[in-house]
C-alpha cells in the first residue's frame, strides 16, 4: 500500500513539473511575441530587433513623436523637420552633435544612408502606404508607419512607439497631457450653441486658396475648438479652391498655416476677389503665431493650435489662457525646453 502510495506521489509530482515546463516555455512564447512583434498603422505585422540603439524618421509627425516619447537619445541624425528642432541643436549638447543631412555619409534619405549611421528602426508615413515602409524594410531596417491625422492615431502612434521602446508608461503620460489640453478645449466649447458656431476656412503653405478638408487634422482641430471647417465637405488633402468656393462659404475667418506659405494676412486682405468674404470685411484673418515649428499640422505640439484657434475664434471663453505660458509647458513636455528657452516668440 505504501508503494503504491509513493508511486502515485511521484506520478503527481511529474504531472505538476510537466505542467510547470509547459507553462513556463507557453509564457516565454507569449511574453517574446509581445514584446518583439507590432503592428503598425498600416495593420503591418513588423518584428522588431532584439536591440534598438539607433531610430529616426522620414516625416515631420513621426520625428515628433520621438521627441514626445522621450527617444531623443536613440535618434541617428539630426532630422529636417522644423524650426523647433534646429532651435533645440542650439541649446542642446547631445542633439547638437549629431550628423546632419549635409554630414551623414551617404546623406540621410535612402537606406543606404541609414544603414550608414546605424539606424535600427524607422517610422515612416503611413499615408504613403506599405511600399515605402518595405523599402526600407527591403534593405534591412525595421519600418514602423505611423499616422496622426486624428487624435486617435496620435494615441495610438504613442502605444506603438511605447511598445517598440518598451515605456507604456511614458505613452501613457503622452496620451493623459494632450487628452486633458484637448478636453479642456471640447469642455468649453460644449458652450457654444450650434447655431452660434463660426465657419473658419484654415489654409496651407499653398495660400488662402488651399483649404483643409473633411480627411485632415485640422478639420478636428477646428470642430473641437467650437468651429465649422469651410472644407467639411472636401476630401483628400490640401484642396485646390477658388474665389467662387470661399465667397460661397463666406468664412467668419480665414486662418493662414504656421508654415512659410505664399500668402500672409495682408496679402488675403487686398485680394480683390476676397472684399465681400465677412472674414475679409471683418479683418479677422490670422496665422498661426508660432516661430518654432507648426502648430496646425498633426504633431504632438498641434495641441497648441487647438487651443490657439479656440481662443481666436471664442476669446470670452479663454480669457484665463496665456498663450505663451501654455507654448513653454507643451514645449518643454515634448522637448525639455521651453517654447522660450527656444528662442520662440509669439
Amino acid at each position: 500500500m505504501k508503494q503504491r502510495t509513493k508511486k502515485i506521489i511521484l506520478c503527481l509530482l511529474v504531472m505538476v513539473l510537466c505542467l510547470m515546463f509547459l507553462t513556463s516555455c507557453s509564457s516565454n512564447n507569449d511574453s517574446s511575441s509581445k514584446e518583439n512583434v507590432i503592428v503598425d498603422q498600416l495593420g503591418r505585422t513588423v518584428e522588431l530587433p532584439e536591440t534598438i540603439d539607433k531610430v529616426c524618421a522620414t516625416h515631420i509627425y513621426g520625428g515628433k513623436m520621438l521627441f514626445a516619447m522621450g527617444q531623443k537619445e536613440k535618434i541617428a541624425f539630426q532630422m529636417q523637420i522644423g524650426a523647433d528642432t534646429e532651435a533645440l541643436a542650439k541649446v542642446d549638447d547631445f542633439y547638437g552633435s549629431l550628423p546632419t543631412v549635409l554630414t551623414a555619409p551617404n546623406g540621410t534619405d535612402s537606406p543606404e544612408g541609414l544603414l550608414d549611421l546605424g539606424v535600427d528602426v524607422v517610422f515612416t508615413d503611413a499615408g504613403k502606404g506599405e511600399e515605402d515602409a518595405e523599402i526600407f524594410q527591403n534593405a534591412g531596417i525595421t519600418a514602423i508607419a505611423v499616422s496622426g491625422e486624428t487624435f486617435e492615431e496620435v494615441y495610438e502612434t504613442a502605444h506603438i512607439m511605447g511598445k517598440v521602446f518598451d515605456c507604456p508608461e511614458r505613452a501613457e503620460e503622452v496620451v493623459d497631457f494632450i487628452e486633458d489640453l484637448r478636453t479642456m478645449v471640447s469642455d468649453r466649447s460644449a458652450k457654444v450653441a450650434e447655431k452660434d458656431k463660426p465657419v473658419v476656412l484654415v489654409c496651407g503653405s499653398g495660400g488662402v486658396y488651399t483649404a483643409a478638408t473633411a480627411d485632415m487634422f485640422q478639420q478636428e482641430m477646428v470642430e473641437t475648438a467650437g468651429g465649422i471647417n469651410a472644407g467639411a465637405e472636401l476630401t483628400g488633402k490640401w484642396a485646390n479652391i477658388s474665389a467662387e468656393d470661399i465667397i460661397l462659404w463666406d468664412p467668419d475667418y480665414i486662418v493662414l498655416g504656421s508654415s512659410f506659405g505664399v500668402d500672409d494676412v495682408e496679402s488675403v486682405l487686398a485680394d480683390p476677389a476676397l472684399q465681400d468674404v465677412k472674414a475679409v470685411k471683418n479683418k479677422q484673418v490670422h496665422i498661426f503665431p508660432s516661430t518654432l515649428g507648426w502648430w496646425d499640422f498633426p504633431l504632438p505640439q498641434s495641441v497648441l493650435g487647438i487651443i490657439w484657434t479656440a481662443k481666436t475664434i471664442h476669446p470670452e471663453l479663454y480669457e484665463d489662457i496665456d498663450m505663451l505660458e501654455m507654448a513653454d509647458t507643451v514645449y518643454e513636455f515634448i522637448y525639455g525646453y521651453t517654447y522660450t528657452e527656444l528662442g520662440g516668440e509669439l
